[in-house]
């Protein structure tokens, strides 16, 4: 499956987005196991800012980054149930979020946090 994008008309700081990023969708079969899928090959804006938050069970989870690509992402299922890693710039990253702010109706990027 090629990977697609739906670019936004507005703005981008392109000459930002220097990593190399590849997004790769886990999907839980019955009969064959864990299926990983291609979802996104491209350049994006690597954030390495490391925090700590606590998710919805109040544990602490220590997230190591942020990934901002231009264009909504299209991945498989819904997008808060989305399971997978992110090869980027060689190092594999499990995430942890993604998430697509709107503007004026339309999404304009796909942020991924990652574990």
């Amino acid at each position: 499956m090629p990977s697609a994008v739906i670019k936004c008309p507005f703005p981008f700081p392109d000459w930002e987005a220097s990593a190399d990023v590849q997004i790769f969708q886990e999907i839980d079969t019955e009969d064959q196991g864990p299926q990983e899928t291609l979802i996104y090959e491209g350049k994006a804006i690597f954030d390495q800012k490391s925090i700590t938050v606590f998710n919805s069970e109040s544990k602490q989870v220590a997230l190591s980054g942020k990934l901002i690509i231009h264009g909504d992402v299209q991945q498989i299922g819904s997008i808060g149930e989305v399971q997978g890693y992110v090869i980027v710039n060689g190092d594999k990253k499990q995430m942890y979020q993604m998430s697509k702010p709107q503007l004026l109706g339309q999404v304009c990027t796909t942020e991924v946090t990652l574990k």
